[in-house]
């Protein structure tokens, strides 16, 4: 994925998010940008090159994630993990199993990048589904993330998947 892919996200998820998960042009840029070049964001695409999924990952620091609509991201210092910000798939890609294709793909990323571990905030519920997918919830070490926990609303989750070393 790259930044012209941006606004097919942007149209997906309009699609599977509800209006308090839509996050701008500049947020995903944003994350874009903070990956150097490391391609860690993937576009899943139908037979007629329709953009039907996509994955938003970027590696992060210890305790650095970025809030919800971030408009300004750094890239990492000394990443420690590969952090899932964002995974959706069209309705008309469902029965594809594109979800799961596409997590596969950034925790191969994850081990290839040498990376322990994959984390995430689970949203809108989604806790159940990440567990079944080998992800933990995770206490929140700090106040300064929890803000950002909080700014993904009430119910949001921190999780992690840890990875094996290759």
């Amino acid at each position: 994925m790259d930044r012209s892919d941006v606004p097919a996200v942007l149209a997906m998820q309009a699609q599977c998010y509800g209006a308090d998960f839509l996050e701008s042009e500049q947020a995903f840029a944003a994350k874009l940008q903070a990956t150097r070049g490391l391609n860690c964001s993937y576009l899943a695409l139908g037979a007629d090159d329709e953009p039907l999924g996509y994955v938003v990952s970027l590696p992060v620091d210890e305790g650095q994630l970025p809030a919800l609509d971030a408009g300004a991201w750094p890239a990492a210092r000394a990443p420690q993990a590969l952090y899932l910000h964002d995974l959706a798939v069209a309705p008309a890609g469902r029965a594809q199993r594109l979800g799961s294709a596409l997590l596969s793909q950034v925790l191969r990323r994850a081990q290839d990048m040498g990376l322990p571990r994959v984390v995430l905030i689970a949203v809108q519920g989604s806790v159940p589904y990440w567990q079944r997918q080998g992800f933990a919830e995770l206490a929140v070490p700090s106040a300064a993330l929890q803000a950002k926990l909080d700014s993904f609303g009430a119910e949001a989750r921190l999780m992690q998947r840890l990875l094996r070393a290759a």
